[in-house]
């Protein structure tokens, strides 16, 4: 500018809601430049960092807003009443989500305005892991995460409409642009996701892939054919649901001794509830998931010790009722053993699982180290010791691929669960070990790159359990579709040296947002609602809504092409 003096040219007001005072008219003074008239006309700037031109709604209530949807995990209801009880402002709930929608827009232009500085950070502390994965809920929303694995950042997120290298590498490819190379990838088995990063692979960065996920594919290898002759024949045999039946029928006789039931009239001892119970739900203890436990297995093993259980746990001489419970009771435990198949399929699930837990020994996954496994057992990693750890752990490996070898040879097509242990091995034993360490000036390791991609799988869980609690629904396949990609960003003001970066406290959010120019804003990408079929159920709807209507027949062609056309509907 000019320097020159400047005058009131035009005063105007609207309607302004802030979270501080509430509703109120702003009234703002224009004024122009006394001097040249073609310069710019100065508006208001203290309204401006109160509120964008030409909107209602202040910055510090699109924060506020925010922030309670999805830190807090509040429903769009619950704000609207605390902001009305709290603040005497009301909203619709149709503001409630607009607003929502702009604070992941500006949170998102932020964190691209803070890109250099965080990825300046990032390095200046030595670098981050890649950590790489995908979710959906019964295959709808698809969401791609790449996160930093030392400090948890959600570096970039997109929606993907499957998992196809075609829609993960770009992505890929944008968090190597603005963050720099990583110290190393680590992903899951996937071929699309081994192909988005191999790029990164040929310029000599270490692809690692999750133990976890390893482990997993090995165990459902050996076991999906033989467990699923297990589960089809519990549920066609009806054993479990009948054992349930009985234990319900036995707290009736335990609950009084003149109870009359279809066992006779009498009374049954306590620990008889306790055999078929046990013999239901083994001891009580959660399991890991499938393969890492195999519960079904674990039942016929607890029907072949039913015999001997019941001479430690009822012994004789029995009852009238418990002899007829009892009899009732061996009769449903031999009802699958009918099935000619049964045998085969627990011989080799006994002998898969053999071999899985020798391997599993091998890499030493423990059970606080799966993605469900038990908070309360893990422990403090210590750098140094975890890297000493993860050395042993490859010296074991190699020792035991040598075993394997020797008795396997090059037969690794044989269904023999070795061979399929050693065909895995073929195929990802390079992606295993040699985690980059973290080290100081001095060369003390300060942190390791974790072997597993846990830190995505709680991520993810978390991120569903909270759109649970905002929604209120179980089933998400929907409501991940709805979710844009920029809610994965909002879990990093979680974490005190991001926010520290990006605006200093979650205090200063609001003046960070005024403080974003139009060209930042167009960087962000379109907060997409639809998914691939969108599209196409918009157009089945409005086919449908065209046929409620009586439609008669054309008189000419052109008014037959305009009913027939898809393109007139959609």
């Amino acid at each position: 500018m000019c320097e020159s003096l400047l005058q009131a040219c035009k005063g105007r007001r609207r309607r302004v809601i802030t979270l501080g005072a509430g509703l109120f008219e702003a009234r703002e003074v224009l004024k122009e430049c006394t001097r040249d008239p073609s310069h710019p006309v100065e508006h208001s700037k203290e309204l401006s960092m109160l509120v964008k031109p030409r909107q209602r709604h202040s910055y510090d209530l699109i924060v506020h807003v925010g922030l309670a949807r999805y830190l807090e995990g509040k429903q769009r209801e619950e704000i609207r009443a605390d902001l009305l009880r709290e603040r005497c402002i009301e909203l619709s709930d149709g503001t409630v989500s607009n607003l929502c929608d702009r604070f992941l827009t500006y949170l998102e232009a932020l964190h691209l305005a803070r890109a250099s500085q965080l990825a300046a950070s990032i390095h200046e502390q030595g670098g981050y892991p890649l950590h790489l994965d995908a979710t959906n809920d019964r295959g709808k929303g698809g969401l791609f995460v790449c996160m930093d694995g030392f400090r948890e950042w959600v570096l970039v997120s997109g929606r993907i409409p499957s998992e196809h290298e075609d829609h993960m590498r770009p992505i890929v490819e944008r968090t190597v642009e603005v963050f720099g190379d990583p110290l190393a990838t680590v992903r899951d088995l996937g071929g699309a996701v081994a192909r988005a990063v191999e790029s990164l692979r040929k310029r000599g960065i270490p692809d690692l892939v999750c133990h976890y996920h390893f482990l997993g594919a090995v165990g459902k290898s050996l076991f999906d054919e033989p467990y699923m002759v297990l589960r089809n024949t519990l549920r066609c045999s009806s054993v479990r649901s009948n054992a349930r039946a009985l234990l319900r029928e036995l707290r009736c006789y335990r609950e009084s001794s003149t109870y009359d039931g279809r066992f006779g009239s009498g009374q049954g001892r306590e620990n008889l509830l306790v055999l078929v119970h046990w013999l239901i739900e083994g001891d009580g203890r959660k399991k890991p998931p499938y393969p890492f436990s195999l519960p079904h297995l674990d039942f016929f093993h607890r029907s072949g010790q039913l015999t001997q259980k019941l001479q430690d746990w009822v012994p004789l001489p029995w009852s009238s009722v418990e002899r007829r419970a009892i009899g009732h009771l061996e009769s449903l435990v031999a009802r699958p053993w009918r099935d000619e198949r049964l045998a085969n399929a627990v011989s080799r699930s006994d002998k898969g699982w053999e071999a899985f837990c020798r391997l599993r020994d091998v890499l030493r996954l423990t059970e606080a180290e799966l993605p469900m496994g038990d908070s309360c057992c893990r422990q403090m990693v210590i750098p140094p010791i975890e890297k000493e750890r993860l050395n042993e752990i490859k010296k074991a490996t190699l020792k035991y691929l040598d075993e394997l070898r020797e008795r396997v040879g090059d037969n690794t097509k044989s269904p023999d669960p070795e061979a399929v242990i050693l065909k895995y091995f073929n195929l990802y034993g390079d992606h295993l070990f040699d985690h980059p360490a973290l080290r100081d000036e001095n060369g003390s390791i300060m942190a390791v790159v974790e072997r597993t991609n846990n830190i995505l799988e709680h991520f993810f869980g978390q991120q569903k359990q909270s759109l649970r609690r905002r929604v209120g629904r179980s089933n998400l396949g929907r409501d991940m579709e709805d979710q844009p990609a920029q809610v994965a960003l909002t879990a990093n003001l979680r974490h005190t040296d991001y926010v520290r970066i990006l605006c200093g406290s979650l205090d200063n959010l609001p003046d960070a947002f005024a403080d974003l120019d139009a060209t930042m804003l167009e960087r962000t990408t379109p907060l997409h609602r639809d998914n691939r079929d969108s599209p196409l159920s918009r157009l089945v709807r409005a086919l449908l809504d065209r046929d409620d209507y009586p439609v008669s027949l054309p008189n000419n062609e052109a008014e037959s092409a305009r009913i027939s056309a898809p393109s007139t509907v959609v």
